[in-house]
């Protein structure tokens, strides 16, 4: 699936991240460039999804806008991503907008400011070849990354089977790697798989894919903070967000420098398989991605069991568009892409 890459590739990687990181930005607060203030992001996933906080931290980009970013772990799952930031360990985080609307609901201080990507189909649950159809997962192992309760990409695989009928056992294995060793072990008749992942499956070991369902949980993934992040430090949340739509910018613009990058964030050896995956969200990623919801009914629903307090959740409650409203309403974005 994996390996290291080789010097030339990391040199080649480390060279681009330069190349960006020299073009001026398209707005940076003056007094950004005196002094930068010191941040902590994490990843839920590692994930082309979830891939800007760590590309924007490697190309310089973030750091132009005054903020010195560094990331203590990457991949920590959704529900440990959240847990995190409550506790302080972070500043910013991407994950799910489950474990955020959860937190919320429990009375915790957590806010979405941005969504990741446009909505598609990411997540697949891959079956072994001789598995052609989710009814034979019923009683199977099925791999995920925490559990079926709780990670948006546990709800969907567990929604999914659910709908196709199958009762399956789920066994929380901590990150998409695991899970694609498990699937090669054979420990698990089938995983949870993004479509990074998916690609390889497919082609080294004849695996099945099945797209999990959008008919049910319907919900982004986001980045993140804490209003009280917000009312004490509101202009490095701006730059955070600066620095997100400008990082989202080079991903679409930047093939040549991106590529390299993101083979080395997701550790792939294949570089074609890399460059398919680069092509596939450069249309996903969002110009202004500002959070929204298609269905913001599917988050009620699904937590109305256990929450009473669902039935009148908002997004206002869980979101928070002002900043990414502030940073349209001031010319940077459209200089960015202009």
């Amino acid at each position: 699936m994996t390996s290291r890459l080789d010097r030339r590739q990391l040199l080649t990687g480390s060279a681009a991240a330069t190349a960006i990181a020299a073009v001026p930005p398209g707005n940076v607060v003056g007094s950004a460039w005196a002094a930068d203030v010191k941040v902590r992001m994490t990843t839920g996933l590692r994930a082309t999804t979830q891939c800007v906080t760590w590309l924007g931290t490697e190309t310089g980009i973030f750091k132009k806008h005054g903020l010195d970013v560094s990331l203590p772990k990457l991949e920590v799952g959704g529900p440990e991503s959240v847990a995190g930031l409550l506790r302080g360990d972070w500043d910013f985080l991407q994950t799910g907008t489950a474990p955020m609307a959860e937190a919320v609901l429990k009375g915790g201080d957590t806010v979405i400011l941005l969504r990741n990507s446009d909505p598609h189909a990411g997540i697949f649950i891959m079956t072994r070849p001789e598995i052609v159809d989710l009814a034979q997962l019923a009683g199977k192992r099925v791999g995920v990354l925490t559990n079926a309760e709780v990670g948006q990409t546990g709800i969907a695989t567990r929604l999914t089977l659910e709908d196709a009928g199958v009762a399956a056992s789920y066994i929380g294995l901590g990150t998409y790697r695991n899970i694609f060793a498990a699937l090669v072990a054979g420990t698990v008749d089938a995983g949870a798989l993004p479509v990074d992942l998916r690609f390889s499956g497919q082609t080294k070991y004849g695996w099945n894919a099945f797209e999990t369902k959008q008919s049910g949980f319907i919900a982004p993934s986001i980045f993140g903070t804490t209003r009280r992040m917000i009312a004490a430090r509101r202009e490095s949340v701006l730059a955070a967000v600066r620095g997100f739509v400008e990082t989202i910018h080079a991903f679409k613009t930047q093939r040549d420098v991106v590529v390299p990058l993101l083979q080395r964030y997701l550790d792939i050896e294949d570089r074609s398989a890399v460059e398919r995956l680069h092509d596939f969200y450069v249309p996903l990623f969002p110009k202004v991605p500002r959070p929204s919801f298609r269905n913001f009914q599917s988050v009620r629903d699904y937590f109305a069991k256990s929450y009473p307090a669902a039935a009148t959740l908002q997004e206002s409650d869980i979101a928070d568009a002002s900043l990414i409203d502030e940073v349209e309403r001031s010319g940077f974005i459209e200089r960015v892409y202009g």
